[in-house]
């Protein structure tokens, strides 16, 4: 595969790069959001008594809908984190593993879910995929350890100094709405780009390669919004953030884990994963009839 970096922009200790690769768009899908937007599915807890970590899924449409690990959805009894990336047929119906991120409620707000402006911490969200992938070794399936999700949850809104009465990562951002959403302004998606790396303070945290450059689109604020949890958990620097070695960072990763041994499972819907975890890194590869779908690399810790 290959790969070309089309823009750098550092914001204080915040900075993204933009990257394009040679898989870009063969294959039509469209992102969570626009399938809740467009009603093309539906999420519900699963039957009348429910369960904290399934949920089902409609997808009534024609469309291939794609949902991201660390895709937040909000309503119905509790709010959920997606635990790993899926991808769904059309005309299906798929239960789903999910954690919660709002802990002292269990009651309906409404009927079904809606889509976040959210999106789930790099933290959060290491420590919950190592848990899938642990879990998926030992002949288990896509469940995290809840408890450690609650955990982060707590950790984040103790460091934001937020007091939620339902322990709901969603209070973190409500208090500091103006702030996240200033962050996320400073930054602009290019047209015909589907990669994205986040660094602070020029360690790289995540980095998020999709198929689909709309998908990409859709899911680029989400991403900033996640890395703005991370800000206030790390001291300022003073070292001056360097393009070019923000660039060398990003290939030296992806070429990194395109070598790596990677786990292969199946796929909550269609497809397959190919799970891999190093000292440094966790991810997944999500595959369908061997095209890439998405690629999530994640700094450990």
């Amino acid at each position: 595969m290959e790969t070309k970096i089309s823009s750098v922009k550092t914001q204080k200790s915040l900075s993204v790069v933009q990257f394009i690769s040679s898989n870009i768009d063969t294959f039509d899908y469209v992102s969570l959001g626009n399938a809740l937007a467009n009603n093309f599915i539906e999420i519900k807890e699963v039957g009348e008594g429910a369960r904290v970590n399934d949920l089902f899924v409609y997808n009534n449409s024609d469309k291939f809908v794609f949902m991201m690990d660390g895709d937040i959805i909000e309503g119905a009894k509790q709010n959920r984190v997606i635990n790993t990336s899926i991808l769904l047929a059309p005309q299906c119906n798929t239960q789903i593993h999910v954690s919660c991120v709002e802990r002292g409620r269990w009651r309906y707000v409404s009927d079904k879910f809606n889509s976040s402006v959210l999106f789930a911490p790099s933290f959060l969200r290491s420590a919950k995929s190592r848990d899938v992938h642990s879990n998926l070794r030992e002949g288990r399936s896509h469940y995290a350890d809840q408890g450690k999700v609650w955990d982060d949850v707590k950790l984040y809104c103790k460091k934001f100094n937020v007091e939620s009465e339902t322990e709901n990562l969603g209070a973190v951002y409500e208090a500091n709405k103006e702030t996240f959403e200033k962050a996320q302004a400073e930054f602009k998606y290019n047209e015909n780009v589907n990669g994205i790396a986040i660094f602070i303070d020029g360690k790289i945290i995540t980095l998020d390669l999709f198929n689909s450059s709309k998908v990409y689109q859709d899911y680029f604020g989400k991403i900033i919004k996640g890395a703005f949890f991370e800000i206030n958990h790390h001291k300022k620097t003073t070292n001056e953030i360097n393009e070019s070695e923000l660039k060398y960072k990003t290939l030296e990763v992806i070429d990194k884990i395109e070598t790596l041994e990677k786990n292969t499972f199946n796929g909550v819907g269609v497809g397959i994963e190919k799970r891999f975890e190093t000292k440094e890194f966790v991810g997944l590869e999500l595959m369908f009839n061997d095209l890439l779908i998405h690629q999530s690399v994640i700094k450990i810790n």
